[in-house]
């Protein structure tokens, strides 16, 4: 996948991540003049972050130009945290692969929250650097409430399923901590 290539299309918020990208959604009708050249350097896999509902435009897009579309939701409600703990292993296989664009709105706070679960609960234990925050960070006022919040959400709902803790409870708050510190980070260019 032809990183450089993708980063250069001037798309709001892009950045590489774990063999693919991350930026605004390509729902976007502005972003139409992007779709042939993400598709011509290696994009096969849209991940949809969104929480509402499969978006029937971006599914359209992806057919068209033959790719996959993915429908992850990301949120802290109970219910999409059991579609995001049901469907995880499916996320893993796909950020795996590489040659993703995974996005929310803008590509910000999702996106983040969904690479932190991946990390947290997968990332971290196959030697994967912990994700670059773009949205929660210190520095525009985001603390990581909304990413904590999820990740204790996921880590119960992985427990009650499974009827054992994912992890043992001191590792996860390490873990927790490493997003945490990840949001000091100036990640300006």
């Amino acid at each position: 996948m032809n990183i450089n290539r993708i980063l250069a299309l001037n798309i709001p918020d892009i950045h590489p991540a774990y063999g693919g990208v991350r930026g605004k959604t390509m729902s976007s009708r502005s972003l139409g003049y992007a779709w042939p050249v993400i598709k011509d350097v290696g994009v096969h896999t849209i991940i949809d972050l969104r929480n509402d509902g499969m978006n029937q435009r971006m599914q359209n897009l992806c057919e068209k130009y033959g790719m996959e579309y993915f429908y992850y939701p990301v949120d802290n409600r109970a219910d999409v945290v059991e579609s995001m703990v049901s469907l995880f292993p499916d996320f893993c296989e796909r950020i795996d692969r590489g040659g993703f664009y995974i996005a929310c709105a803008m590509g910000l706070h999702r996106t983040d929250i969904a690479l932190s679960t991946y990390w947290v609960f997968y990332g971290a234990d196959k030697g994967k650097e912990p994700p670059t925050l773009q949205g929660y960070l210190k520095e525009s006022g985001h603390g990581t409430s909304k990413i904590l919040r999820v990740l204790n959400a996921f880590y119960d709902k992985l427990t009650e399923r499974d009827g054992k803790e994912p992890m043992p409870i001191e590792e996860f708050k390490r873990r927790k901590q490493v997003i945490n510190e990840q949001s000091k980070r100036n990640n300006k260019k």
